[in-house]
């Protein structure tokens, strides 16, 4: 069911609206900490279930990583705090555990993501849980929260940032990580540390202000400071929410400020509002089924299309062409030289699919870089932008893949959208099949299957940390 059909069936309000005496961020904070657990359909909580799980996955998938590892074992130690270093066998303070996980959460470029702003031109879609779980998870750990608050955290968190997001436009030079999901990293652990709502009206302006004006252009390049970004964004929101209890002031107006002029030119505050309460956010955002860029999702899958009606072997392939809309036609480079540039490369994530019939994590390691038959492949692809399908967006993403090969056969397939969205989710066993490939290296067989069953039974946790122990190398299960 789509989130747009979502209606509240119990007897909370509804949507606060903007007046002379109180504005939208009133409204965002009254909402954050009013929502009880109890008020969320069924649908919602489910999918706050996918996303958590499938976050899991992706901080674990890319806390292997040799620098995110590096970083766990230089801020977290063995007893050095009430927070779980996902992966490790590693603890450390929220702040710590936050900006870890969340880096971690970065990596593999496999972590889920809400629809981009609408109107055009098309911006890059936002990624709120590589923000927002690594906060509220730190936040829930430390104080022994249960799982049904953990979840309504997740929940109202996703949406306070989203809707911050779809009523402004980040420059297009922005990338989104570190910017408007600060806040909800920030809503979701002042929720869980019992803030009321002028204590919550205070971390999300302090939240606005801790935010960074991130290059995109490191993602483009390959440089791994990209991937802090997120990190950073979800120890922000941690320190927003000690910083509002602790008494420390905002700027009055801060989101105009910031909203209105400097991240984005402009912002309308009924916007972010709108069914606020009715609408959940949490459930109109993505979970990629590949760890490359969004904008290469549509071409991948028409890679994938191809090659089941028309098995193709990699040696014969002559030449591939890739029309598509705007922004993913930027993203033409044949030959990336880092782990990064290949998740931002069309031509490396087609040429997966054509070669090994994948486009996962193993995909875009280092090992897979020097695959002299994979890049061969992606040598011969050409990106090109078709100016009906970029006319199409942001309600549609369309790309089309044309191989030729040695012996004069042509085949073509396209999509108009790529899958993972609301409008062609990914099955439960899908997004659980996901978690199993990316987090069996890291804890064993076992432990996964015990974490995918204590995440389907989450609201009835009465404490988050019977979740935590499982999220280290093998421990001793009962």
């Amino acid at each position: 069911m789509s989130g747009y059909d979502l209606i509240v069936k119990s007897e909370h309000k509804g949507p606060c609206l903007p007046n002379e005496e109180r504005d939208a961020v009133d409204c965002l904070a009254e909402y954050a900490v009013s929502t009880r657990f109890e008020d969320l359909p069924g649908e919602v909580v489910e999918h706050a279930r996918h996303v958590f799980l499938d976050t899991l996955g992706v901080i674990m998938g890319g806390s292997i990583e040799p620098q995110a590892s590096a970083m766990a074992h230089r801020l977290g130690r063995q007893d050095g705090g009430p927070c779980t270093i996902i992966g490790h066998d590693l603890q450390s303070s929220k702040l710590n555990a936050a900006l870890v996980n969340g880096t971690a959460a970065t990596w593999l470029d496999f972590d889920s993501g809400h629809r981009p702003p609408p109107g055009k031109p098309l911006l890059p879609a936002a990624h709120p849980p590589v923000h927002l779980v690594p906060a509220a998870l730190a936040a829930a750990e430390a104080m022994g929260a249960s799982g049904a608050e953990f979840l309504t955290a997740l929940v109202v968190g996703y949406d306070v940032g989203a809707r911050i997001g779809m009523a402004s436009r980040l420059r297009a030079e922005i990338h989104p990580h570190g910017t408007y999901h600060n806040v909800s990293a920030a809503s979701a652990a002042a929720r869980l540390d019992g803030a009321d709502a002028i204590q919550m009206k205070k971390t999300i302006a302090l939240a606005v202000h801790l935010e960074i004006m991130p290059s995109f252009e490191n993602a483009y390049q390959g440089r791994t400071v990209r991937n802090v970004y997120a990190g950073v964004g979800a120890a922000a929101g941690i320190l927003a929410a000690q910083l509002a209890k602790t008494g420390f002031s905002p700027e009055h107006d801060a989101l105009g400020s910031i909203y209105g002029g400097i991240l984005s030119p402009w912002l309308d505050p009924e916007r972010a509002v709108k069914r606020l309460g009715r609408q959940y956010e949490i459930t109109q955002g993505f979970i990629k089924p590949f760890a490359a860029c969004r904008f290469a999702h549509p071409a991948v899958e028409a890679a994938e299309k191809l090659i089941k009606k028309h098995p193709v072997d990699p040696d014969d392939i002559d030449a591939v062409e890739v029309m598509t809309f705007d922004w993913a036609a930027s993203l033409n480079d044949q030959m990336p030289q880092t782990d990064l540039g290949a998740k931002f490369s069309v031509p490396w994530a087609v040429a997966s699919m054509l070669v090994r019939g994948s486009a996962g994590a193993d995909e875009f390691r280092s090992a897979a870089l020097r695959d002299e038959r994979l890049r061969a492949v992606a040598a011969r692809i050409r990106v090109r932008e078709d100016a009906h399908y970029s006319a199409m967006t942001p309600s549609k993403r369309p790309a089309r893949v044309t191989v030729k090969t040695r012996h004069g056969e042509v085949y073509t397939e396209g999509v108009e959208r790529s899958g993972g969205g609301p409008e062609a989710p990914l099955s439960k066993e899908m997004i659980q099949n996901k978690f199993r490939s990316l987090a069996e290296p890291v804890i064993g067989n076992e432990q996964s299957e015990a974490v995918i069953d204590k995440v389907d039974t989450l609201g009835d946790f009465a404490d988050i940390r019977d979740l935590t122990r499982l999220l280290i190398p093998p421990v001793s299960l009962p």
